[in-house]
């Protein structure tokens, strides 16, 4: 199963565009995947991290696909998950 991942991710990189495309929405997924990392460390489900934040559910699944958030709401997710939001510049 891996190695069919593995071959899908080439095929997904090979396509037409595929950098510029990265280059633009890199950084959101890349948040997106780091905050859904810190809630399963955390033990946590989508739905106990909207309770802590006071959202929905389907709120915390569009956060973690990384679609168009703050990063008010970065940083409240990461104390949802008793982290704590840090930004570097470099």
């Amino acid at each position: 199963m891996r190695k069919a991942t593995e071959e899908q991710a080439r095929q997904i990189r090979a396509l037409p565009g595929y950098e510029k495309v990265k280059r633009e929405f890199g950084l959101e997924y890349q948040v997106a995947s780091e905050l859904a990392a810190a809630r399963k460390e955390a033990g946590l489900t989508q739905a106990q991290i909207a309770a802590i934040m006071g959202t929905t559910q389907s709120v915390v699944s569009r956060i973690e696909r990384g679609a168009n958030i703050s990063v008010e709401t970065i940083g409240r997710y990461a104390h949802a998950c008793g982290k704590r939001l840090e930004v570097h510049v470099s």
